[in-house]
């Protein structure tokens, strides 16, 4: 080969890996300019229509798929829960099977982490929790796995009760409520199981009510739960485990809890189903007492109420609803209940909000 066909050659090869690499760069690239909201949409069952947008507060911009413009990736099917951990975002993706990493500046996929069982199918995995260094996630599997943020690998799993649900992390303590949801129609479970961190063992199981769903803490220690009965003739309750005890109490005047939140000592509680009003009641966790039945003051009706999360820079509420088919909606309150901004159709099932700066 002479210097001209040999430079001819070259040529060509460095103009077929240019377009390679130009190729396999297909996502967007999309700028963070001040203060932007991360909206997780759950999507429907078997539908692997789960989305996550972003909405701009300066620009008053909302990109509803911003997760597939990214990544030129779907997120999958049911994405169940969400945290920011240092510079990483974690996504549960329940029937996918999958937590989906992403670098919080960017939104671009980091890593995808398999939540499978040994016959590969999905664990279900459902909540999580960050604490020292680690992730950890409950499965419907009865599991939950502990996951190195370092080499964003699994290092770990225990057998704990019936499809576990929510988890909390208190000083070197794991909080799991074990729903028994999948189990219905022998039983529900209705313990909190409660595990050494250090250890990664279960230390003990606590009866807490028929089906424990959701799990949060206050600054005191002081555990909460929502139970939610079995749906006929066992009523819900919303209950605490007082810190330093096995102790568990029910919270009077709460009727119907579903999803919380706790923010500066203050818990949003959902309340309401099956044709009665929704509203989101307000408690005090170091007065034990409820603040307000209804924090919606301004006369804003929402016929569903789905999840509910807290800016805790500002006291800003954040309240998402559904009616399971049609794209949802999004509402902004400020601390006293009255309504800043609502942004409509934003996905199917809006639940998680995250705050980015």
């Amino acid at each position: 080969m002479n210097n001209k066909q040999l430079l001819s050659t070259l040529i060509i090869l460095g103009t077929l890996l240019f377009w390679s690499c130009a190729d396999s760069n297909t996502g967007e690239e999309i700028t963070l300019d001040g203060k932007s909201l991360l909206i997780l949409n759950e999507g429907s069952m078997g539908m692997n229509d789960a989305t996550l947008a972003r909405y701009n507060l300066k620009e008053e911009e909302l990109i509803k798929d911003y997760f597939n413009l990214v990544n030129k990736i779907g997120l999958g099917d049911v994405a169940n829960d969400m945290i920011q951990y240092g510079s990483k975002i974690y996504i549960v993706v329940s029937k996918s099977g999958t937590i989906e990493v992403i670098e919080a500046d960017t939104g671009k996929s980091i890593r995808q982490i398999a939540m499978k069982t040994t016959g590969m199918q999905s664990k279900e995995p459902r909540r999580l929790v960050a604490h020292g260094g680690k992730i950890y996630v409950t499965s419907f599997d009865d599991t939950v796995t502990r996951i190195d943020t370092a080499t964003l690998t699994i290092d770990g799993s225990l057998q704990v009760g019936m499809d576990p649900e929510g988890i909390i992390a208190v000083g070197n303590k794991l909080y799991v409520a074990n729903s028994g949801g999948l189990n219905w129609e022998n039983g529900y479970d209705k313990t909190v199981s409660v595990i050494n961190i250090a250890s990664f063992t279960e230390e003990q199981k606590i009866e807490v009510g028929t089906n424990p769903g959701i799990v949060q803490a206050d600054s005191q220690g002081d555990v909460y739960l929502s139970v939610t009965g079995n749906y006929f003739d066992e009523p819900g309750a919303f209950k605490m485990i007082r810190s330093g005890s096995n102790t568990v109490e029910t919270i009077n005047g709460i009727e119907a809890p579903q999803r919380f939140v706790i923010s500066s000592n203050i818990a949003y509680i959902i309340t309401g189903s099956y044709g009665e009003p929704y509203k989101l009641v307000v408690y005090d966790c170091l007065q034990e007492t409820i603040i307000k039945q209804n924090f919606i003051s301004d006369g804003t009706e929402i016929h569903i109420i789905n999840n509910v999360s807290v800016d805790s820079s500002n006291g800003d509420v954040f309240i998402t609803s559904t009616d399971f088919i049609n794209p949802g909606d999004f509402y902004c309150f400020d601390k006293t209940g009255k309504m800043k901004y609502h942004l409509s159709a934003i996905g199917i099932n809006p639940s998680i909000v995250l705050i980015q700066e």
